[in-house]
């Protein structure tokens, strides 16, 4: 319930995030205990976060990808988005961006236009986040079109961390944190932080560092 922990500095330490487009709003329970391409990368960026340094985050989203292989990952800050990454391409990714903190020129790659909301949405994870999650995404979709949004995408995610906040909401490319946000707030994330650009201070979580 909304008032029982405080918000601020409720997000864990991260520098880059990075969105695997699966198409999909299930998800294993923990990615990167899953099966093929998505668990490698999710235990792979894990690695990195545990050796210490800049810290990556991965998450997936229900964003479709561009190409019938691999995955579109988003990746902010950088708001870049790279096209049909696969077993081989990942590599590049992980050593380049990851590692190395340039967008990796022996991948397929565009600018990220526009701004991005996401919703956790991960019941596998959390029943708290399955359930406030997709009634949340639809508040939030339709408060941006009826503000004439054409710029904003929401979209639903798997766990992001802190499901006892749910609904958890992520804004790109700023990497704002909302939490213990519902249905009834989307109207105030939507007019003060989209379209004023100001904090809801009373949700905020904290933010990408």
């Amino acid at each position: 319930m909304r008032g029982e922990n405080p918000l601020s500095d409720t997000v864990k330490p991260y520098h880059r995030h990075v969105f695997a487009c699966t198409g999909a709003t299930s998800w294993p329970a923990r990615l990167r205990e899953g099966n093929g391409l998505l668990a490698r990368m999710a235990r792979e960026v894990r690695a990195r976060r545990d050796a210490g340094g800049e810290i990556p985050k991965l998450t997936a989203t229900d964003e479709p990808s561009s190409g019938s292989r691999g995955y579109d990952l988003l990746v902010f800050p950088e708001r870049i988005r790279y096209r049909s990454v696969d077993g081989a391409t990942w590599r590049a990714v992980l050593r380049d961006h990851l590692d190395g903190g340039e967008p990796s020129p022996a991948v397929d790659h565009d600018p990220l236009p526009g701004r991005w909301v996401f919703v956790c949405v991960h019941g596998e994870r959390d029943d708290r986040c399955g359930r406030c999650g997709p009634p949340l995404i639809d508040a939030l979709r339709e408060a941006v079109r009826a503000r004439g949004l054409d710029d904003v995408a929401v979209r639903a995610t798997s766990h992001v961390g802190g499901h006892k906040y749910a609904g958890n909401v992520l804004v790109y490319p700023g990497g704002q944190w909302y939490g213990y946000v519902r249905p009834d707030d989307a109207d105030r994330i939507v007019e003060e932080h989209l379209v004023e650009g100001d904090i809801v201070h009373d949700l905020h979580r904290g933010s990408m560092r």
